[in-house]
């Protein structure tokens, strides 16, 4: 879609969309679904949409979907 403004992301030419996808509610934290019952199935379609309105840059953190040991 190349209506989505982009930016560059530091200096080694990497290009992103203003808005990224947030995906915090995709997962659990700690055991714990953040934005109610995180859904696998509807997370990887979201990922998807998302790729194809030209969206990449996903939002993560390597705390979600952690499990103890």
């Amino acid at each position: 879609m190349s209506t989505i403004k982009k930016v560059n992301l530091g200096n080694q030419g990497l290009v992103v969309p203003n808005i990224g996808l947030g995906c915090m509610g995709m997962s659990q934290i700690a055991g714990n679904d953040i934005y109610g019952k995180a859904d696998e199935t509807e997370s990887i379609q979201t990922i998807h949409r998302s790729l194809e309105l030209g969206g990449n840059f996903l939002d993560t953190a390597d705390l979600y979907g952690h499990v103890e040991k």
